[in-house]
């Protein structure tokens, strides 16, 4: 626990400071019973202040999936511990995102939510949040750390291409109240290491840049299942850079319901539903970190 001095903190300690002197010197009692009273005030501030920020227990909760480089929501709780004490005018600061609460009553708790932004992908540790507050008087801002401990997987950043891009069709349906828009697959799907294929689906310009044969493979409408490789997306791009496509692509693979194969390090995903989606983006999070 810490405490910081205020302007009006400052003026109250050098005016109290200065009565004093001054009933020294005058000797008299009615100016001793002001500095009496002043620092009566000052006492009762420091008492409240250091009881205003006891007996907290502040948790974390994300409200969705976190992705790094982007702003993601979060729920941030703290409980009043105190049984007959209320904890008044509570500012909170976690990584630089300050929230404050007007009053929390005894035993009880309050939520509010803010917005957390992560710079890398892979385990994150939120470990303390800082707790200050000027109650009652504003002479002095006490603080005082808490620790939540709580660890977070942070989703790999979003890239700007994929391997699958999905078109709309303009077609509407005319005798229905709702507008049906038909997601259609672009021709090319995938881009996988050359197998004694065909030549003409041999990826001609890209054997150009890298002098490495790969094969370029199609899809229908009609498909039912399309593949990923990690590994082959990272035959053509950094690691970083294959990491987005990958994430990119499962994401608009599952929001337009294509059903995916993903293969990685030997580990194969059919991307259908939810569950399945967090487990090729935590398993991309964590790849190499």
């Amino acid at each position: 626990m810490g405490i910081r001095f205020t302007k009006a903190g400052v003026i109250y300690i050098i005016l109290t400071i200065f009565m004093g002197f001054s009933a020294i010197n005058t000797n008299n009692n009615l100016v001793f019973l002001v500095v009496s009273f002043m620092l009566a005030i000052m006492g009762i501030s420091g008492f409240l202040g250091k009881a205003n920020i006891e007996k907290l227990n502040v948790r974390i909760h994300p409200v969705e999936d976190p992705f790094a480089k982007r702003g993601s929501r979060f729920i941030l709780e703290i409980k009043n511990g105190k049984r007959y004490l209320p904890s008044i005018l509570l500012k909170t600061n976690l990584r630089d995102r300050e929230i404050t609460f007007i009053i929390l009553k005894p035993l009880s708790s309050i939520r509010q939510e803010t917005i957390l932004k992560f710079d890398r992908r892979g385990r994150i540790l939120l470990d303390d949040v800082m707790v200050s507050s000027p109650f009652p008087f504003n002479f002095f801002v006490r603080y005082k750390k808490y620790h939540i401990n709580e660890e977070i997987i942070v989703f790999p950043e979003i890239g700007e291409k994929s391997f699958f891009n999905f078109n709309r069709n303009a077609e509407q349906n005319t005798t229905s109240t709702n507008d049906k828009i038909t997601m259609k697959l672009e021709e090319l799907s995938n881009i996988r290491s050359y197998s004694n294929d065909p030549a003409k689906r041999i990826f001609w310009k890209q054997f150009a840049k890298t002098g490495e044969l790969y094969t370029k493979e199609y899809t229908g409408e009609d498909s039912e299942s399309f593949r990923l490789y990690f590994e082959d997306i990272l035959k053509l791009y950094p690691l970083e850079e294959a990491i987005k496509i990958a994430t990119k692509t499962v994401l608009e693979a599952y929001n337009n319901s294509i059903p995916l194969t993903f293969t990685i390090s030997n580990e194969t995903y059919n991307v259908k539903t939810d569950a399945d989606k967090r487990s090729v983006l935590k398993r991309l999070a964590l790849y190499d970190a």
